[in-house]
């Protein structure tokens, strides 16, 4: 018996579990100090984002419109719909301004993690990004520097897709229109 034909949506929500969990199993190479151990690696946060990106521009339903940080409040959406408890914990810590001058953990992780990784450039000196798997946080310290928890982020975003799933039953459209929705510019 074969199994039952996924639709659009949970054909990508299961290929977006899949990617990640390869960037975030991946280990380092033979030849490498660390081989064989997992990497903390960028990788896994830029899909992350990337997902948190596209998950939010569904629940906003293509939008917004308004173009001024369109890909930004997408990725918030997200956040502050699925992945609220970031939202909240982040809210508990003081931030200092990202290099654009903005404050707080959703604009840290998109302006300083998800567009300096996709982009190229480092993040600022004063955060950095590590895995800390007993932890069940998104931010902590580490040598006097706010680190992002890479093991909290992926469980986060993962709580994130049950809590979107959730958001489809509520409002039908979002699974109907899913394709129209996640292929919009």
């Amino acid at each position: 018996m074969s199994a039952p034909r996924e639709d659009i949506v949970d054909r990508t929500l299961r290929w977006m579990g899949e990617n990640l969990t390869g960037a975030y199993t991946a280990c380092h190479p033979i030849g490498h100090p660390e081989a064989g151990k997992h990497c903390t690696n960028s990788g896994t946060c830029i899909v992350a984002c990337c997902y948190i990106g596209a998950l939010g521009k569904v629940l906003l339903k293509g939008g917004p419109v308004r173009k001024d940080r369109r890909d930004f409040a997408r990725f918030q959406a997200f956040l502050r719909t699925c992945m609220n408890d970031f939202m909240v914990e982040s809210s508990t810590l003081a931030w200092p301004a990202t290099p654009r001058g903005r404050n707080g953990g959703d604009e840290w992780l998109y302006e300083v993690f998800r567009c300096g990784f996709v982009h190229g450039f480092y993040p600022s000196a004063s955060v950095s990004w590590g895995r800390h798997r007993s932890l069940k946080k998104y931010w902590f310290h580490h040598r006097s520097r706010l680190t992002l928890n890479i093991d909290e982020l992926i469980r986060g975003f993962e709580r994130g897709v049950t809590e979107f799933r959730r958001q489809m039953v509520l409002d039908p459209d979002l699974r109907s229109r899913f394709k129209d929705y996640i292929l919009t510019d």
